[in-house]
């Protein structure tokens, strides 16, 4: 009975902390009976101001709402009204830093929470130490046709329209970031599989929100010399986002 009590008091903590833990790092909760808001599909440009989470484990390689499995090493993440495969930029107002992501999956569902990001994506706007972020969300790019199904599921995010165009702010050299990742042999091996594949990569460590990350960076050129490579990469089963070169 004495071990059986403390087992019991022990289990309960456990219990306590784990819920905790959740409710900081992320917005999953319960899916069960969960009601959705009315879909949306806005045009570029749409844009959102709320609070953001984030979920790494419990939920790394389960099944996303979108039928793929959640990576939390790619730039996706969890809203609950737009489409999938809707690109969008993630400001966090705290800082100003930036990421884009993917939608792939359905949530946040705690709280007035509006969107739910990978842990590579809360990494990179710094939002790791602290759980949550103020951010303003901007639609980048609209979701695909229906149809591509898997396929246009595991595309990566692509730049805008105007990509293809010479405009004001698109000036300078650009890559490619396709991971970004904990431990450096995975990083490395990201890197080694861009370069079976014709490109120039390379493993780059970097210190966000005092989490430690190896991104794997290709190499692009100018805007349009990028945005057509990270094209090519997304043929090729990558995700992937444009980096300005020295903009951190």
């Amino acid at each position: 009975m004495r071990g059986g009590r403390w087992s019991g008091t022990r289990a309960a903590c456990a219990a306590l902390a784990l819920a905790i833990a959740l409710g900081a790092c992320g917005g999953r909760g319960s899916r069960k009976r969960v009601k959705l808001p009315p879909p949306i599909n806005p045009r570029a440009g749409w844009t959102q101001v709320g609070m953001a989470s984030w979920y790494g484990h419990p939920y790394h390689g389960r099944i996303t709402s979108n039928g793929e499995r959640y990576d939390m090493n790619t730039m996706t993440a969890a809203h609950k009204r737009l489409p999938f495969d809707s690109v969008l930029r993630v400001r966090n107002l705290s800082n100003g830093r930036t990421t884009q992501v993917r939608i792939n999956d359905r949530g946040p569902f705690v709280g007035k929470r509006i969107i739910d990001l990978s842990r590579a994506a809360a990494a990179d706007i710094g939002m790791i130490p602290d759980g949550t972020a103020r951010v303003k969300l901007t639609l980048i790019r609209r979701a695909g046709k229906k149809g591509g199904k898997a396929r246009l599921a595991r595309s990566a995010p692509q730049p805008p329209a105007a990509a293809k165009q010479p405009a004001n702010g698109r000036s300078g050299r650009y890559d490619i970031q396709i991971g970004s990742f904990a431990r450096i042999e995975n990083a490395r091996k990201v890197a080694r599989n861009a370069e079976s594949n014709g490109h120039r990569a390379s493993v780059r460590r970097s210190t966000a929100g005092g989490v430690e990350r190896f991104r794997v960076i290709v190499a692009g050129g100018s805007y349009n010399q990028a945005a057509a490579r990270l094209g090519r990469l997304r043929e090729q089963g990558f995700e992937g986002f444009l980096a300005r070169r020295g903009g951190g």
